[in-house]
């Protein structure tokens, strides 16, 4: 069974159950909120860092390490700063409507960062972290969703790189409808984790439900290219490239 057939069962159970940069994702994003913005300000204490915010690029820092970033919608983002001989460093964060915020990204210990790594031997933390998706699994099937989320956003904290961790989260947002965390979490997971088919159908499968059919097209050509002997890929890949082809009809008439 595909992902996407996962989850469809999943959603079904759910319901029957219970400087300014200049991003492109700033100007008429189709998935884009109605809220006032929030401003993000990005501290590097470095010239010429690379920040992107959930995969997107914003800009880089300037000569006095600093970016600012408006236009920020409400809600959950990851933001990605590489430097200039470092590695890329991630930070979580919830942007709240018409407010300010300021991502301290001089130090990789930041509070306000992601740690890298994670900080338990190896061993333990990889039981650990079976032990909590097996546990957000239950608390999602039973329909317990704010529980679920913290439980698997505590072990994205303890291992970030981790993509199936993203893409457990992003499956989570995906059963209980919010189509935009969907979106930011499968983002991450396909970051993490390029070759994960399952991130990018679950992607694709966000980015349709928000009127994205463009991006759900690009995703859902990924997923088949990647794994041609699923079909479903295929038949999803042909159901939205109608339904593309009938909403550019319908802007000509």
């Amino acid at each position: 069974m595909s992902t996407r057939s996962h989850i469809l069962l999943l959603v079904t159970f759910v319901l029957i159950g219970y400087g300014y940069g200049s991003a492109k994702w700033l100007r008429g994003k189709k998935h884009s909120n109605a809220a006032p913005s929030t401003a993000v300000l990005v501290v590097s204490g470095k010239d010429s860092c690379k920040v992107d915010v959930d995969g997107e690029e914003a800009g880089t820092t300037g000569s006095d390490g600093a970016l600012a970033i408006k236009g920020v919608d409400s809600g959950d983002h990851y933001i990605h700063v590489q430097c200039p001989n470092q590695r890329e460093i991630s930070y979580f964060i919830s942007a709240l409507a018409g407010q300010r915020m300021e991502v301290d990204a001089r130090s990789a210990e930041s509070s306000s960062g992601v740690a890298e790594s994670v900080s338990l031997n190896p061993a333990a933390s990889e039981m650990q972290l079976r032990n909590m998706v097996s546990e957000a699994d239950q608390l999602r099937s039973s329909g317990q969703f704010k529980e679920s989320v913290e439980l698997l956003r505590r072990a994205t904290l303890l291992d970030p790189r981790n993509g199936d961790l993203h893409r457990e989260l992003g499956i989570t947002f995906l059963m209980f409808h919010d189509w935009e965390s969907a979106r930011v979490e499968m983002l991450e997971a396909v970051r993490r984790d390029p070759q994960s088919v399952e991130a990018h159908s679950g992607l694709a499968y966000a980015l349709e439900k928000l009127g994205d059919l463009d991006g759900a097209l690009k995703e859902y050509r990924t997923c088949t290219q990647m794994d041609p002997h699923d079909t479903e890929y295929r038949d999803h890949y042909v159901e939205v490239l109608g339904m593309l082809y009938s909403e550019k009809a319908a802007k000509k008439r």
